[in-house]
């Protein structure tokens, strides 16, 4: 559990997270959405992240142009969490990108929502393996409504809820990863 307290900023992901939240509250989060440019997920869009002031134009919603568009969004020496839903492409390109970065502390998943979770299971058991091989603590939030209830839009806050909830094992499960090499990872920055 020592990656939540060397995590720098806590990230949620994605429009499945964002509807969790109220609106005046997630606007004082750190997060980052994806905004479609056109009536069509290809017709291109921007990335919408709350520690950049400008928008991130987006080739399209593809794991790869989501990608190539968050690389200009991270601080440098950043630990982060993040926290979203797995069957959402944003999340998933934003776990590769900060993994490849090696700023990537934890991921605390959304329980997935639809047939979106259905249609991706493949997608998602290998997300999962990526996860599992770098060692990233990796956890499920089976209840991210009651998570969320009450979120105050500060950084300690959504931490210690995150300690709290894996300390009791209420309503967050352990997947995979190695809590021991994200600290000692952690250590070494």
């Amino acid at each position: 559990m020592d990656f939540l307290r060397y995590a720098d900023q806590v990230k949620i992901i994605g429009n499945h997270a964002k509807s969790l939240v109220s609106m005046e509250v997630f606007d004082q989060l750190n997060s980052l959405i994806y905004e479609a440019g056109g009536l069509t997920e290809g017709a291109g869009g921007k990335l919408l992240d709350s520690a950049v002031k400008a928008s991130i134009p987006c080739d399209g919603y593809t794991p790869d142009s989501l990608v190539k568009a968050m690389k200009g969004t991270m601080s440098d020496a950043q630990q982060y969490i993040i926290i979203g839903d797995p069957s959402e492409w944003i999340v998933s390109a934003a776990i590769t990108t900060y993994m490849q970065s090696d700023y990537l502390a934890a991921v605390f998943f959304i329980y997935p929502v639809g047939m979106a979770a259905l249609d991706s299971r493949k997608e998602l058991a290998q997300l999962i393996l990526l996860l599992k091989s770098n060692h990233v603590p990796t956890y499920l939030m089976r209840e991210p409504e009651s998570f969320f209830k009450g979120i105050e839009p500060n950084h300690l806050w959504v931490v210690t809820h995150l300690k709290d909830g894996v300390s009791s094992g209420s309503s967050i499960e352990y997947l995979c990863g190695s809590p021991q090499s994200s600290e000692a990872n952690t250590h070494g920055r």
